[in-house]
């Protein structure tokens, strides 16, 4: 069976061989349940690349100490930030610092404000979807639009509805043979149309059955082709893992 592009929108649950696919890709991360119950403690230890020099890490903003994600919900509380004993809170989109009401954030980086060096508010809603979304997925993946599934590559494309907080719509995720995801193609639209990534996930770390990638780079790209520009570099160390 070769690569798959519908001429009419349909969700990828409804494609037999997609939908195959990303219940395996479910199976390998622990399942739906388990998933919807999941809380992870993320400790960041590094940030590099072109993206955080230019966007003023350690300057305009710094790391949190950790982070506490609950994918299922959308929501990430940072703590020590932006200062210790502080703290931001991500919440579907929605953020906050300290004890400020939450409020829509990404409306503030429309065009010549996605060239402005980050606050930590900006940071905090960055780093925030990011992190929620990456653990969302694969168990999101059957609810979003099927663009394009490759089953001799491993290659599924879909779009996400406006109501999913993430890079852009379009995205596509490559999977190894069991399904865990090795990589991760967007375009972060806050910073800019020409911010076109491929993420890849690496030095997965396993905890109660659920595998972390505790190494996620980000090369430039052009097309499907990645360049030899990191554009960001995180390392990030599993400080814990649990389901309530």
């Amino acid at each position: 069976m070769g690569a798959h592009t519908g001429a009419q929108a349909s969700l990828v649950g409804a494609h037999a061989g997609a939908a195959a696919f990303v219940a395996r890709s479910v199976a390998r991360y622990g399942g739906r349940e388990r998933w919807q119950r999941l809380r992870i403690t993320l400790a960041p230890t590094r940030l590099t690349g072109l993206l955080p020099r230019l966007k003023g890490v350690g300057r305009t903003f710094d790391l949190p100490a950790t982070a506490d994600i609950e994918p299922a919900r959308a929501r990430a509380v940072f703590h020590d930030y932006p200062e210790p004993g502080s703290r931001g809170l991500f919440d579907a989109g929605r953020v906050a610092l300290g004890d400020d009401p939450l409020a829509e954030h990404r409306s503030s980086f429309g065009g010549a404000r996605k060239w402005r060096r980050w606050s930590p508010l900006d940071a905090l809603y960055f780093f925030g979807y990011a992190l929620t979304h990456y653990h969302a997925v694969p168990f999101i993946l059957a609810d979003a639009e099927l663009r394009a599934w490759d089953p001799a590559r491993r290659v599924l494309t879909v779009a996400f509805p406006p109501s999913v907080h993430t890079h852009c719509a379009v995205q596509s995720f490559h999977f190894d043979d069991s399904g865990l995801i090795l990589r991760h193609d967007y375009v972060a639209e806050i910073v800019g149309g020409w911010a076109r990534g491929a993420h890849f996930w690496r030095e997965y770390r396993e905890s109660e059955g659920f595998p972390v990638a505790t190494h996620r780079r980000v090369l430039a790209r052009v097309g499907a082709t990645p360049l030899p520009l990191v554009a960001l570099d995180a390392r990030l160390e599993l400080a814990g893992l649990r389901f309530e």
